[in-house]
């Protein structure tokens, strides 16, 4: 089995025709799944658009296939996080994440499964904890961040019996990556973003790969990897 990732983070709206025009054409020239780990539009936390991002329309001209939630587009008002979500081109992921009601609406998903070249892929999504239960905002929030950690593990659970590749696709910070990658040794292969920290090779954490892309549109990272002797083995380029 082989299969080709195209990963991108932490854009901030600095979309432009030269970058989506090279992204879409890698995507089609290495029949790549095009992934991103968040921070893609231009409202800070707590800013509220009155029009959709125009970060879609870029990411819905490269072909984006999923994203994880970044802090950006949050928002702890139910109408500010479906005002910031409306018009994504891609499934919006992020496990994490509750409603304190069960009438709030949900703009994001856990996970994201697909079939690709016949690999069974699943993709966890997981953000940075933006209001926790112990902070004296959640009073006003319609929402709380779970620990990433504590999610994934049982996620992981759950999606290794059913994933020949099994991503984490995160927004929580180098940092927290490798501690990811030790707690869910299961997992395959993390692509994270969020601490604006490029990998200039992947990092391998047993036999995890970890790789974050270079923010700021400046760049983006492709993936090729192969199954061989029940492990993914990887080639990576920054492109």
């Amino acid at each position: 089995m082989r299969l080709a990732l195209l990963h991108t983070s932490d854009a901030h709206n600095r979309w432009n025709e030269a970058f989506v025009s090279r992204l879409r054409a890698l995507k089609a020239h290495h029949d790549a799944l095009l992934l991103d780990s968040g921070d893609a539009i231009r409202a800070g936390n707590v800013a509220i658009p009155l029009r959709p991002e125009t970060a879609w329309d870029w990411m819905r001209t490269a072909g984006y296939d999923a994203m994880t939630m970044g802090n950006r587009e949050f928002h702890l008002t139910a109408a500010g996080f479906v005002a910031k979500t409306r018009g994504a081109p891609c499934p919006l992921l992020c496990a994490n994440l509750r409603p304190k009601h069960p009438d709030a609406p949900m703009p994001v998903q856990p996970v994201w499964r697909t079939e690709h070249g016949g690999v069974r892929v699943a993709v966890l999504g997981l953000t940075v904890p933006m209001i926790t239960p112990r902070m004296k905002v959640a009073a006003l929030s319609a929402y709380l961040f779970d620990p990433p950690l504590e999610v994934a593990r049982a996620w992981v659970a759950r999606l290794r019996p059913e994933a020949d590749l099994l991503i984490a696709l995160t927004h929580i910070g180098i940092q927290r990556d490798r501690l990811l990658a030790e707690a869910c040794p299961e997992l395959d292969v993390i692509l994270g973003g969020h601490s604006h920290t490029p990998t200039a090779t992947p990092e391998q954490v047993g036999r995890v790969w970890l790789s974050h892309a270079p923010p700021f549109c400046k760049g983006a990272t492709l993936l090729t990897l192969a199954h061989r002797d029940a492990l993914w083995t990887l080639d990576a380029a920054l492109l």
